[in-house]
């Protein structure tokens, strides 16, 4: 039992020294987007430059800041909309690769504030009036880094639930072995059986709640 709650505590160490190397990484990957605008800011201010070649980061990247997003053709306004918004966020998932996994669902307020206008077109059919709806949409570098921010603290929030499941669990685990422990002590090894597989027992449960959480 003495090697079990020695293996506990080492694998909890190595938990938080895992998360903390991990964390560093990331500070470290928060720091490019400044170093970059300042880079910018200097590279704007060379007097080598006339003003003609001071393009936006946008126009460097070879994309303007706002863009066209139109959806299928709907039977209702309100299906042209949605699914315009839909096409808006693939447009988004694609922008943002390989910087942010296509797997990572965008916030919807952001996505929101980047519309700039809204355009429905009716068209009239033999069999009915059917619509398609336009976004005009700013694609524009300060979007992006709102959008790369959001999905950078995401990471972060998950990585600190992730690693607070896993301290539970192992506290979990320490609990049951020190209470299996005293409980056999006490008893005088009467019930050691019955003890070892409620201590099993608990573990067990909390190890299928941690999955849960965590799937």
């Amino acid at each position: 039992m003495k090697r079990l709650l020695k293996f506990l505590i080492l694998a909890g160490l190595a938990a938080v020294v895992l998360y903390s190397i991990s964390h560093h990484r990331m500070n470290q990957a928060d720091r490019r987007p400044v170093l970059e605008r300042v880079r910018r800011v200097v590279n704007s201010m060379h007097p080598r430059r006339s003003p003609e070649t001071r393009t936006s980061p946008a126009s460097v990247e070879g994309e303007t800041n706002v863009r066209e997003v139109a959806g299928q053709v709907s039977a209702t306004e309100e299906r042209a909309k949605a699914d315009a918004r839909r096409a808006l966020e693939r447009e988004v998932a694609t922008w943002l690769d390989p910087q942010v996994p296509t797997t990572w669902s965008s916030p919807a307020h952001l996505i929101d504030e980047m519309v700039e206008e809204t355009r429905i077109t009716p068209q009239v059919k033999p069999y009915g009036t059917v619509y398609t709806a336009v976004f005009d949409a700013d694609f524009g570098a300060g979007r992006r880094e709102r959008l790369v921010d959001a999905y950078r603290r995401d990471v972060v929030e998950s990585r600190t639930l992730k690693l607070g499941a896993l301290l539970g669990f192992l506290l979990i685990c320490l609990g049951a072995t020190s209470g299996y422990i005293r409980a056999d002590e006490a008893t005088k090894g009467y019930y050691t059986a019955r003890l070892r597989l409620a201590a099993a027992a608990a573990v067990g449960a909390s190890g299928v709640l941690l999955y849960q959480f965590l799937a």
